[in-house]
């Protein structure tokens, strides 16, 4: 077995190194690859669909502004990030795509306390900032 392990280290020693550089480098990801969920507010009609369908219930509709800067609110998901599969059915579902599925997995999702992934249709929106980079 060592000489085994010695002679596929000899084989390997001038190949590139195969493992990932993670997070130093950001693995690239599938065209398909559903992370953080966005939320365009000027699509959303509050219908609760996505909710419903939320397989783990973790999708609640709760009032919020319309725009930071308006005072007229609306109904709108608010996502249980904790709790959410990443699933897609609620992105799926929507009947005039507010809903959408981004590539942020680490930078807005990485949290220590249960209230920290509770977000709000603000935060889905990216009117207020989630991740370090604020995307």
């Amino acid at each position: 077995m060592v000489l085994k392990n010695i002679a596929r280290a000899v084989k390997n020693i001038y190949k590139p190194p195969i493992t990932r550089r993670y997070p130093e480098v950001p693995s690239e990801l599938p065209d398909r690859f559903r992370g953080l969920q966005k939320l365009d507010k000027s699509k959303c009609i509050g219908c609760g669909i996505c909710a419903n369908t939320c397989p783990n219930s973790a999708i609640k509709i709760v009032r919020a502004r319309v725009s930071p800067d308006s005072d007229k609110t609306r109904w709108f998901p608010a996502i249980d990030i904790g709790h959410c599969l990443f699933c897609g059915l609620c992105i799926d579902q929507c009947p005039h795509g507010a809903l959408s599925s981004t590539k942020v997995y680490t930078t807005g999702v990485i949290r220590w306390t249960h209230e920290e992934l509770l977000y709000t249709p603000d935060m889905l929106a990216r009117e207020v900032p989630v991740g370090e980079n604020g995307e």
